[in-house]
């Protein structure tokens, strides 16, 4: 089981049967684990966790739980509903109510209800062990609990790195079934389980001011809501709009000290380290700590250090020193938590895929945008028209996906309609192609998108993702010994900011123009001018430089060639020669975090075997 660093939980019907395992599980780790009863007495969520992160209330025969991030003065309330609740499918309006990141659970008589995030921030999974249903919040968890191995078809699907949906949701191992965000999972107290959808995303349709307004108040919340606690407290200050309205925010509230972190790579390649500057200069009584360039790790640089214990692949496996250097240095300086900006590209950067639905509600006013967008990004006319004339649905488009004889990828072509381009590698082996032909096709058929129009769905695809790789970055925090949390991610800020109409935050000419009228007033306008932001493509090419013999080692024996799934020979040979264009982008870093991800899974269980 996880260490200190990586907290867990799993529920457990009312039953026999998964009251023996769950008194298996605590007296295989005396000590060590924490459990909260049914009202029957039986085991009802057993895991590991910090004492301020559960709150539990009762009323009779029923139980309510909040695990993770949420205001601390529910108790009574909480009671309260716990008191009226007759049936845990009552419980949909409870959490949209709430600021924070949290899962929610009922036992209600013995029926159950496991609830993450309407945005997926929060996940739940669960499968069946020892004949009885067991549910949790960490896929690998649970994969260890019923002794289950990798399946080779859904590591071959990370290895696409952005995957289609409902592939994108695929776990790891075959016999594990994750809770789609949005959805509750209802089980009887026999452990029939049943999926109830809670939450769908809002229509697009407030004006801006509006749903500034209410992206402003909901982002108060979700900032006050982590610095409530008091004490000492750590912040990203990369420059960037997101981190920078984070730290304003959380410099507001007098219960807690703040230090600001700039990490800013070779600030001759991008303007961070002085846009992080000037915002400091505006946070008087915020201490302000700058990383030497010379101390922050190289990308790749600890690649193969001890895996982190993830869910799934993921690409923080290739800048893993670099992202923790920061919280390593806070938790020495006894920062209780640490806050970044993760999620605010996704909000609020507009995506032009919602063109789509724009040329059909105000084709002048989308023509007008779609002409900045071509004048931006140097978009031919003809790709363009073909893709905005395309009424595909999601299945067909689907369906028609070629993992073959793919052109060249081209920065910064256009991409308009419900799929980002197959990101396929030249290492891939003939069987690794046709076992994600065969996925893919399986899968077209009955395939859902994520909204009703391509922009929706593009966009809800990208935020499922965010909350990914934010869940990689926590646990990253949680090793250096520092929680990470994200505001922005918050199920209520998220609804805020999807709630704006497109037409107010679809605009090539405005950068992220809702966060900016949002904080106005509370952010200074010199930090809310800004319209651009960094990037560290010379850093990922001197980490490959560096790294190369290592990277190059990799492939000598690696868990992916060994299941047929890649070309080693021909990895090897890239590796050799760190220019390669292949190298730089995020096939390689697919391909890259699923042999960690395998080796570090091996550890525990015969990955692939």
């Amino acid at each position: 089981m996880p260490d200190r660093g990586a907290p867990f939980f799993f529920v457990f019907p009312d039953n026999e049967a998964a009251s023996a395992v769950a008194r298996r599980l605590r007296e295989d780790q005396p000590g060590s684990l924490s459990s909260v009863a049914h009202a029957s007495g039986r085991d009802w969520i057993v895991g590991r966790w910090e004492p301020s992160d559960l709150l539990v209330a009762r009323a009779g025969r029923t139980a309510l739980a909040l695990i993770g991030t949420f205001p601390h003065d529910l108790a009574g309330a909480l009671t309260q509903r716990a008191g009226r609740l007759r049936d845990p499918a009552e419980l949909d309006d409870l959490a949209l109510t709430l600021p924070g990141q949290f899962h929610l659970l009922a036992s209600v008589d013995g029926t159950l209800r496991v609830q993450g995030s309407a945005y997926g921030a929060r996940r739940v999974f669960h499968t069946r062990t020892r004949g009885t249903l067991v549910a949790g919040d960490r896929a690998l968890e649970l994969a260890r609990l019923a002794g289950l191995e990798p399946d080779p078809a859904a590591v071959a699907i990370h290895l696409l790195g952005m995957a289609p949906a409902p592939l994108d949701q695929r776990p790891l191992w075959s016999a594990l079934t994750a809770v789609p965000a949005g959805t509750a999972l209802l089980a009887r107290p026999d452990g029939t389980p049943s999926h109830r959808r809670w939450h769908r995303p809002p229509e697009p349709g407030t004006p801006i001011g509006d749903g500034a307004a209410a992206v402003r108040e909901a982002l108060l919340a979700a900032v006050e809501v982590r610095t409530a606690p008091g004490g000492l407290i750590s912040a990203d200050l990369s420059g960037g709009l997101d981190s920078t309205t984070v730290c304003f925010l959380a410099a507001r509230d007098p219960r807690a000290r703040m230090i600001a972190c700039t990490s800013t790579g070779d600030e001759a390649f991008n303007e961070d380290g002085q846009w992080a500057r000037w915002a400091a200069e505006d946070l008087p009584g915020v201490e302000h700590y700058i990383l030497p360039n010379e101390e922050l790790p190289t990308f790749y640089d600890g690649f193969d250090d001890p895996g982190l214990l993830l869910d799934a692949p993921n690409a923080l496996a290739a800048s893993r020193r670099r992202a923790m250097v920061i919280a390593t240095r806070m938790a020495a300086r006894g920062s209780r938590l640490h806050l970044t900006g993760n999620g605010g590209d996704n909000l609020f950067v507009g995506l032009p895929h919602h063109l789509h639905t724009m040329v059909a509600r105000r084709p002048l006013l989308a023509l007008r945008r779609l002409g900045g967008y071509r004048a931006l990004l140097s978009w031919p006319l003809a790709p363009v028209a073909r893709q905005l004339a395309d009424r595909r649905g999601y299945r067909r488009a689907l369906a028609a996906t070629s993992l073959r004889g793919l052109p060249e990828r081209v920065p910064g072509r256009p991409a308009l309609g419900w799929l980002w381009p197959p990101s396929v590698a030249s290492w891939l082996t003939e069987d690794c192609l046709r076992l994600l032909e065969g996925e893919l096709a399986a899968a077209a058929p009955t395939a859902e998108p994520y909204g009703p129009t391509p922009g929706r769905h593009v966009e809800l695809a990208a935020l499922h993702q965010v909350a990914r790789d934010n869940e990689a970055i926590e646990e990253a925090g949680r090793v250096a010994g520092v929680p990470m949390s994200a505001p922005f991610l918050d199920d209520r800020v998220v609804e805020a900011a999807l709630s704006v109409r497109l037409e107010d935050r679809v605009d090539p000419w405005a950068y992220k123009p809702v966060l900016v009228r949002a904080m106005d007033g509370l952010v200074p306008r010199r930090s809310l001018s800004r319209a651009t932001k960094g990037e560290g493509t010379m850093d990922a090419a001197a980490g490959l430089y560096r790294n190369r013999e290592a990277l190059t080692g990799l492939w000598e024996d690696s868990l992916l060639g060994r299941a047929g799934l890649v070309d080693e020979a021909a990895l090897r040979r890239l590796c050799a020669v760190p220019t390669a264009p292949e190298l730089r982008d995020d096939r390689f870093v697919s391909t890259l975090a699923a042999e960690m991800w395998l080796r570090t899974t091996a550890n525990t269980r015969g990955a692939l075997a």
